[in-house]
């Protein structure tokens, strides 16, 4: 603008020494125009002008400068102050961010279902990850004889005999096949395969065990003393459940062992020895059927499996030939396809909730909590509570169909796989087998609102008793800041987490989270009400509050209307560092488990899991997330809070 200023100038310079020049040659009585050799002769002003300009390279159009400057001049100061902040790459790359966040946070809480009571222990530390259900394209090559299926991981045997597993590993490294293991597979024909939740089982044709995995109760291998009963009656049929391992014998007798003392399946009744055909297992119980048809419980008695489990079944009088347990709930298909359902009605799997049947059933699988059933055309059917996506059941016409845990196979007519259930968890699971990422996105809904209410608390009381400090002075802001110096020398933590003691023991999580974000506001404003304080004492002696109360003007309306527009971006800037002082707080408390507690998530008690060596050095994932999250979400609000600053100060627009 500037450079345009100096050759205007310099235009018109030219213009006035030609009419000066014209004037003198004038008053001499010369003849001018045969003298002159300028480009000004017989040419208006404006014309003259307009050559001039014309015949120089000022870059720019002064007509164009003259539109922006024009178009500064009517911006409203809200306009200048947002162009102002997008010229500010900073503060983009921080609004970018925390919106992200936000539309992650409070849309996700929406749209991911969440039951804060709900664990799995199947799934405890479980790390991050996907691809359980990712099965190798040489299965369904060779043909499906048997999968089989653990918490993370699975396993399949071909028609060829060939053992494939895939999934994600674990600790337990049940991926790794170890030599002893690859040996018999290459060697031998297998001709069972079972998995438990953290390990697999198989056996080969001269009537051998082999096995991997967790190992914790030996679970993996046959116990020495029932290997030579095993080997001389020949394998029938593998079993597996979490932690113990079964063998049903050609000659009907049922070896259990593993981590059976709290099941008490290592207590099997002599009576049903010999008599056992097929068997179905859960975490403590199995499910035998017996050589007259009926059923009988074993492990755990005087449940709802038990008590419940239809009379006719007890007694052989209905004959079952298949049967499925999942956690809590029993099933069995008797000879004729009619389906027995028994256990809890909170599972959602027994009375109104099985589906009507088009057909008599042939087949019944069971996971967790989803029944699966087949009948005799192919046509499947489930029902269940569904946690990770069991129930989305594909159509078509299905031969074969696997269930256990969390996850689902079905083999259709061609010989096509198809699955669907868990398939990994983003960001791992916790301790108690819960995924991280979801409760990331309702725990940062938690801290964030909590962060919000507490910030506007501490904005209003800072705001109103600063200005009211500094505009009236005198007694009132002595009384006023000795009062604000009284709460800022209260210890912080201690004092909230004194008052949170206070509490009484059964208090609700609400009454606990409101008291969170009260003390929150009401310790947190005394900063920014001095701070406001010291800006008003600078602005109420200028010119135009003086006018202003010359006119008439009340004081009320002087401080709202005309000092409170000035001090705008303090303000701004406070709220952006507090809500992000807040946030940390927030997190503090519920780390140390005075705020927010469990089951409830908030980013703070999710990080209470990095008090444990173990956890830091192992299952990093339970803590690092959350940091993550508490960090990036402080970032961009003071991202955010500086660029404001910035663009909101008329100082920070002269540079």
């Amino acid at each position: 603008m500037n450079r345009t200023f100096k050759k205007s100038f310099k235009s018109y310079g030219s213009f006035l020494k030609d009419l000066f020049l014209r004037a003198f040659t004038f008053s001499k009585g010369e003849d001018f125009s045969e003298k002159s050799n300028t480009p000004y002769d017989n040419k208006s002003e404006d014309e003259l002008i307009h050559s001039e300009n014309k015949n120089v390279d000022n870059g720019p159009r002064k007509e164009d400068e003259n539109d922006k400057l024009k178009e500064e001049a009517i911006m409203s100061p809200g306009k200048v102050a947002v162009r102002n902040y997008f010229r500010n790459p900073l503060g983009v790359i921080g609004l970018v961010l925390f919106v992200a966040i936000v539309l992650v946070v409070f849309v996700g809480s929406k749209l991911l279902p969440f039951n804060q009571y709900y664990s799995q222990g199947n799934l405890t530390n479980v790390a991050p990850g996907g691809a359980y259900m990712n099965y190798p394209s040489s299965l369904e090559k060779e043909g499906v004889e048997k999968i089989v299926i653990g918490n993370t991981f699975s396993a399949g045997l071909t028609k060829e005999g060939n053992v494939y597993v895939w999934g994600s590993d674990n600790e337990d490294k049940v991926l790794e096949i170890p030599e002893k293991a690859k040996e018999a597979l290459e060697n031998k024909k297998v001709t069972d395969i079972a998995a438990g939740d953290r390990h697999i089982i198989f056996a080969t044709e001269d009537n051998e065990i082999y096995g991997w995995g967790n190992k914790s109760f030996q679970q993996n291998q046959a116990p020495p003393m029932d290997e030579s009963k095993i080997k001389e009656e020949g394998i029938e049929k593998l079993g597996a459940g979490v932690q113990y391992s079964a063998v049903l014998t050609k000659k009907h007798n049922l070896i259990v062992w593993g981590s059976t003392l709290a099941s008490r399946l290592n207590l099997l009744p002599s009576d049903i020895q010999g008599k056992v055909v097929d068997f179905a297992t859960n975490p403590i119980n199995m499910l035998a059927v017996m050589d007259n048809g009926s059923v009988r419980l074993l492990g755990v008695m005087g449940s709802e499996l038990d008590t419940q489990m239809p009379e006719e079944l007890k007694t052989g009088k209905v004959k079952a030939k298949k049967v499925a347990l999942t956690n809590s709930t029993a099933a069995a298909i008797a000879e004729d396809g009619k389906l027995y359902v028994w256990g809890p009605a909170r599972d959602k799997l027994t009375g109104d909730n099985i589906p009507k049947f088009e057909s008599p059933l042939v087949d019944i699988k069971a996971s967790g909590s989803v029944l699966t059933a087949l009948d005799e055309k192919g046509k499947m059917y489930q029902w269940g509570i569904d946690n990770y996506g069991e129930l989305e059941t594909p159509e078509g016409e299905f031969d074969q169909i696997y269930s256990s845990y969390f996850n689902n196979y079905a083999v259709d007519k061609e010989g096509k796989v198809h699955t669907w259930g868990l398939n990994g968890f983003r960001f791992g699971s916790d301790d108690q087998g819960r995924d991280i990422f979801t409760r990331l996105i309702h725990g940062g809904k938690m801290t964030m609102v909590i962060s919000l209410i507490s910030t506007i608390i501490q904005i209003v009381l800072g705001v109103v008793i600063g200005m009211i400090s500094g505009f009236v002075g005198g007694k009132v802001d002595n009384v006023l800041m000795r009062f604000s110096e009284i709460v800022a020398s209260f210890p912080f933590y201690p004092m909230l987490i004194s008052l949170s003691a206070l509490l009484p023991p059964g208090a609700s999580q609400e009454q606990r989270i409101t008291m969170v974000m009260i003390l929150l506001g009401l310790l947190g404003w005394t900063g920014l009400a001095r701070l406001v304080r010291g800006q008003i004492l600078a602005e109420r002696e200028r010119d135009y509050i003086t006018a202003a109360r010359a006119l008439g003007v009340k004081d009320w309306s002087i401080m709202i209307k005309h000092i409170f527009p000035n001090i705008l971006s303090i303000v701004i800037v406070n709220a952006t560092i507090g809500y992000a002082g807040n946030l940390l707080t927030e997190s503090g408390l519920s780390f140390l488990g005075f705020g927010v507690q469990e089951p409830t998530p908030s980013w703070g008690n999710m990080l209470t899991a990095a008090q444990s060596s173990d956890v830091l050095n192992t299952y990093w994932w339970r803590w690092v997330f959350p940091a993550l999250a508490v960090f990036l979400t402080s970032f961009s609000v003071n991202l955010i809070g500086d660029a404001l600053r910035d663009a909101i100060d008329p100082r920070a627009n002269e540079r």
